[in-house]
């Protein structure tokens, strides 16, 4: 819920968002693509994507992977 909220680019003790990011595995694919909006009531965004996971978790008997540019772009260096 801090991620969706937090206009940082640290997380949690001052890491990285960057950090929580992994490259996808073999033969994984990124499920869901995500924009960050600073606009969006963050607690009714973290709700939505509950759900969307649980539901995708139901369909498909794993949780999707997200692509979330807060997270997957490094803050820091964002002209790269």
């Amino acid at each position: 819920q801090e991620l969706m909220s937090s206009s940082s680019s640290l997380g949690a003790c001052g890491t990285s968002l960057n950090d929580l990011s992994r490259p996808l595995m073999p033969g994984e694919a990124i499920d869901f693509f995500m924009s960050h909006s600073w606009h969006d009531d963050p607690m009714l965004k973290f709700e939505a994507l509950k759900l969307t996971a649980e539901s995708f978790y139901r369909a498909r008997g794993r949780y999707p992977t997200f692509w979330l540019d807060k997270v997957c772009i490094n803050q820091s260096q964002i002209d790269d």
